[in-house]
């Protein structure tokens, strides 16, 4: 199901981003095509012409918008260089040569070292505004070649050499491209072509015919729009291949591919899908023309015969690396949250493609034997983590389990999340009656990193907890909703035991969901949007810190709290900040609920293909890319926001206003703030500023921290106040709060020039950072006493509970405290130890006392974060009588 609403996404995109100008804005680089779209790692080739050898450089050419003075190409690994080829110039003319078009398409030469692994980089181009959004760039191990017009039809096929990787463009929608090689019977030639997987809207066919023109192969859509045909040549001689887009309805600059043809390996999928970090495993790869393969008992794709190959494969050991995602092959948001690397086989015909193997997060079982009834299942235990795959079509796995009642379990079932094919859903049966359906069969997981910026819905089910009736077995039935598949492309991982409290982070370019790049203006801000995925049920607050700044940009402090899904990265840049292009890290760091330090690196994404119209809801083709890069530029940010947090007041619910005292608004559940902000300009219209606040969910109706703009700051009135309202409600925890300031400035490319464009121009207001302390740290009952009757002369224990909220896990301080004017009874004061919920608080009852009835209070009192006493009160009345005489 999620695979058809992720090609709908797709389309809806392409449709909408084409090659026309880019959402109105602010000069930010933007790449719109890269031609080709890779070469082959080490010296380029040489040819001899007339006596001399020349050096066949790559030479790249580049389309997009506000690519002014580029300067070079930086990309992803230190090995791969770019520099510009300016225009020439003629000698004869004296005066300057006129600046280049920002949207004339750009020329690079660019050298690859040989040591530089083959596989897919970012490209980005470095310019007079700033450095671009990244482009895939593949480097390869095969001889790489540009196609040759014309070569629509068989006569003009452009020759090439089995292990060639030619670059096309479909343009227009009804151009066929045609190639021919020459191949010896028996031959096995995998011809593929890569098209999505590197950022390309095109749907490529692929056919190859004999030289009778008799269509062998044929193949679209393997993963993705790229396509993948393999076959074993019948006969020497020659064969085209026939490259065109699907239906002949879509063409142009942005429908490019890379079809390689070659001998080399090909992986279609790895068996187990997950191993164990740092520990050497033995897998299958399933695939063609594998080196010392072997039939792989009947199993086939896309009606091709499959092999198979036994290899051992060492994982790195930190499964958590944003390394190891460095990876040589495309990551779609729906993957982009698991731990992995990619890995490749080196054949006589070249390299494999690469494909990813991702990391268990238990002790991993592996599948092998029929397990496709009650009768057959396999017992697991928890911890563990089983990888299978469905051998026959329509067939469902069966597991057994013995748990005890009350005793919650953890249950997660992935498959589309690590590369596999099929909707995949599991359901819980009773041990005793194997047809009872104890939980519903648990399917699609509907949650959504971001609803548009980062899609992440799947068909793997989202991951279940599981409370036992009672004492016993029970099992997990495992299945798939497209019964025609089967084998290893189908593979899955099913994980079993207790929650392993944990999160990853995504960090993106604010954009508004279009590509761009960075273009830092000095006294300004840049803008990312930090997204967090939390697993099993993980409520700690993040942190969030950057590494590897240049100088004279500083990181704004931002904290993500429990009850957030995202929050915004700001960088302020010195009004005196060198121009500089650099790439940066962004850390992410919470804690345990035994106060263990996790600190995660987010990982780096982009949008690919966006919309023209933002903020409409429409999902955006995205990426995790490989790097971050900020470009620092002296131009001036036109104007700027500040909240003025020392000048801000609290309105306690049930209190006096009083002045925020230092840097950090505290507010209690119910509290309110009213923070004064103004907006500074430096232009001289001073134009009128809308104040936006930006969410911290998606359910703004559920945000800890409601957030109302009093107007519109404007040149007679510069400063507006913003309310903070703290939920009753709020889940406690430190939230930053930013407001997106949106205006309309005129602005002219050329300083020098008169003329000056009416552009939409954004800024970010400074963070406003608010710690949301509870009203409340547990609910407390106390006693009851026998007959709740305390006796004169004696020592009673009165029992008090506390239920913990908000997983505090500190210590309480109970003290009693008697009415007004009650006396006879007293209490020492006790301590609940942390993580403990109760004790014993003994009331001591005066042989003087009066009989009668004394009422008091039990004040319990937790300390919240090591600084923030709240303090719970239970009402308490008790009967004073004598005590039985002896």
């Amino acid at each position: 199901m999620r695979r058809l609403v992720f090609g709908l996404v797709v389309l809806a995109a392409c449709d909408t981003a084409t090659a026309q100008p880019p959402f109105p804005s602010l000069p930010t680089p933007r790449i719109n095509t890269v031609f080709p779209m890779g070469t082959k790692a080490g010296p380029p080739p040489e040819v001899e012409r007339f006596g001399v050898v020349l050096k066949l450089d790559t030479e790249v050419t580049i389309t997009g918008f506000d690519l002014d003075e580029p300067t070079g190409l930086l990309f992803s690994h230190p090995g791969i260089k770019g520099t510009y080829i300016a225009p020439p110039v003629d000698p004869k003319k004296k005066d300057p040569p006129p600046k280049v078009n920002q949207n004339t398409p750009h020329k690079f030469k660019v050298t690859v070292d040989s040591k530089v692994p083959p596989g897919t980089y970012d490209l980005r181009v470095v310019g007079k505004w700033g450095v671009s959004n990244p482009r895939a760039f593949v480097i390869g191990d095969l001889n790489d070649l540009n196609e040759k017009e014309a070569n629509n039809d068989v006569q003009e096929a452009q020759r090439i050499e089995i292990g060639t990787t030619v670059n096309g463009i479909i343009n227009p929608p009804t151009d066929v491209d045609y190639t021919v090689f020459a191949g010896k019977k028996g031959q096995r030639v995998i011809v593929s072509c890569l098209a999505s997987s590197i950022g390309s809207k095109a749907g490529p066919m692929i056919e190859v015919f004999d030289s009778n023109m008799r269509r062998l192969v044929f193949n679209r859509n393997y993963r993705g729009s790229d396509a993948v045909a393999d076959l074993t040549l019948p006969a020497d001689g020659d064969y085209y291949v026939r490259v065109t887009q699907f239906t002949h309805t879509a063409g142009g600059p942005d429908y490019f591919y890379r079809v390689s043809i070659s001998s080399a390996p090909w992986i279609d999928a790895v068996f187990p899908p997950v191993i164990e970090p740092g520990k050497a495993a033995q897998v299958t790869l399933y695939g063609r023309n594998l080196p010392g393969g072997q039939p792989a008992d009947g199993l086939t794709v896309d009606g091709r015969p499959l092999e198979k190959l036994a290899v051992t494969i060492t994982p790195p050991n930190d499964p958590t690396a944003n390394t190891n995602l460095t990876s040589l092959v495309r990551i779609d948001p729906v993957s982009a949250l698991q731990d992995g690397f990619s890995y490749n086989l080196k054949g006589p015909g070249g390299l494999s493609n690469s494909v990813l193997i991702y990391f268990a997060r238990d002790k991993l079982t592996v599948k092998t034997k029929p397990n496709n009834s009650p009768q057959t299942a396999e017992a697991i235990t928890a911890p563990s983590e089983v990888a299978g795959f469905l051998t026959k079509r329509n067939e469902k796995d069966w597991y057994s389990f013995e748990a005890k009642k009350g005793v919650p379990v953890t249950i997660e079932l992935g498959a589309e999340r690590i590369g596999s094919e099929g909707d995949f859903s599991f359901s819980i049966r009773d041990g005793k009656d194997p047809k009872r359906d104890l939980a519903g069969v648990q399917d699609d997981d509907n949650d959504l990193l971001h609803p548009f910026g980062f899609y992440t819905r799947s068909s793997d089910p989202s991951s279940y907890r599981f409370v036992p009736p009672e004492d016993g077995k029970y099992f997990i039935v495992v299945g798939c909703g497209e019964s025609n598949l089967s084998g290893p492309k189908s593979s899955y991982r099913l994980r079993f035991g207790q929650p392993k409290p944990d999160f990853r982070a995504i960090v993106m370019p604010y954009s508004r969901f279009f590509p761009t790049g960075s273009s830092a203006w000095q006294g300004g801000k840049q803008a990312y949007h930090v997204w967090i995925h939390r697993i099993d049920g993980y409520t700690g607050t993040l942190a969030v810190t950057v590494e590897g700044l240049p100088a004279g940009v500083k990181a704004q402090p931002l904290s993500i709290g429990p009850a957030a899904r995202w929050g915004i990265l700001l960088l302020d840049i010195a009004p005196d900040a060198k121009p500089a292009t650099t790439p940066f890290t962004v850390k992410v760091t919470g804690t345990t609920a035994d106060d263990k330090k996790l600190v995660r690196s987010a990982r780096p994404a982009s949008v690919t293909w966006g919309t023209q119209v933002p903020d409409q809801g429409i999902p955006v083709v995205v990426k995790l890319d490989q790097s971050l890069v900020i470009a620092v530029r002296p131009e001036k940010a036109l104007f700027s926001i500040k909240a003025d947090i020392p000048n801000t007041t609290l309105k306690p619910a049930g209190g006096k206003e009083v002045k925020v005292n230092g840097p950090l608004i505290v507010l209690k559940q119910g509290d309110k703030a009213t923070v004064p902000v103004k907006v500074d300009w430096t232009v001289p219209e001073k134009p009128n500023v809308a104040l936006i606040p930006e969410p911290l969910l998606l359910q703004q109706q559920n945000s800890p921290i409601a957030v109302q703009v009093a107007g519109q700051p404007t040149k007679d009135k510069p400063e507006v106040i913003v309310t903070l309202d703290a939920r009753t409600s709020a889940v406690p925890g430190s939230y930053t709060i930013v407001l997106r300031g949106n205006t309309q400035v005129q602005f002219a490319r050329d300083p020098m020039s008169k003329q000056k464009q009416n552009l939409p121009a954004e800024a970010f207001s400074s963070p406003i950072p608010v710690l949301v302390i509870p009203n409340s740290l547990g609910k407390i009952t106390a006693g009851p006493l026998p007959n709740n009757t305390l006796k004169l002369g004696t020592t009673t224990e009165l029992t008090v509970k506390v239920e913990r909220q908000y997983d505090f896990a500190g210590e309480f301080t109970v003290k009693f405290i008697p009415a007004k004017g009650a006396t006879g009874v007293t209490a020492e004061d006790v301590t609940i130890p942390a993580g403990k919920n109760e004790v014993k608080l003994a009331l001591v009852t005066e042989e003087e006392a009066k009989p009668g009835t004394i009422a008091g209070t039990i004040v319990v009192t937790g300390t919240y974060l090591g600084k923030y006493k709240i303090t719970h009160e239970a009402k308490v009345s008790f009967n004073v009588a004598k005590g039985d005489k002896k």
